[in-house]
């Protein structure tokens, strides 16, 4: 997949029009993606997850294409909870699981929550 395919796809889950909800971690480092500070984004509601750089950190006039081309290639994975979520981490490396790692405590606490404010 290009690099503009893969945008649109982006473009397609969290465009202006879309009322999908997108989850994006804090950044990480990771070999995939030479090491550039880089996010693990899912869209709980079409159990999809693909590699963005944060552009935050790129330096004026650096050129990120060879970091986006390799979140291309990672591609768009099945993620449909946060088992799933976590285990795509853990692929991703250590400092990806350590910095992006979601308890699924977080999720059931939320849910109490919910429940108890209805």
């Amino acid at each position: 997949m290009t690099v503009e395919e893969f945008k649109q796809k982006i473009n397609e889950i969290t465009g202006e029009n879309s009322i999908l909800e997108v989850y994006v971690s804090p950044d990480f480092q990771c070999e995939q993606t030479y090491a550039f500070p880089t996010s693990l984004c899912v869209c709980w509601e079409q159990g999809k997850a693909w590699l963005q750089p944060n552009e935050f950190m790129q330096a004026f006039g650096e050129d990120i294409t060879r970091v986006w081309q390799s979140c291309a290639d990672f591609g768009f994975r099945a993620c449909a909870d946060i088992e799933m979520y976590n285990a795509l981490l853990k692929q991703l490396g250590e400092d990806a699981y350590q910095t992006a790692y979601l308890s699924e405590k977080l999720n059931e606490t939320d849910n109490e929550e919910m429940e108890m404010n209805l």
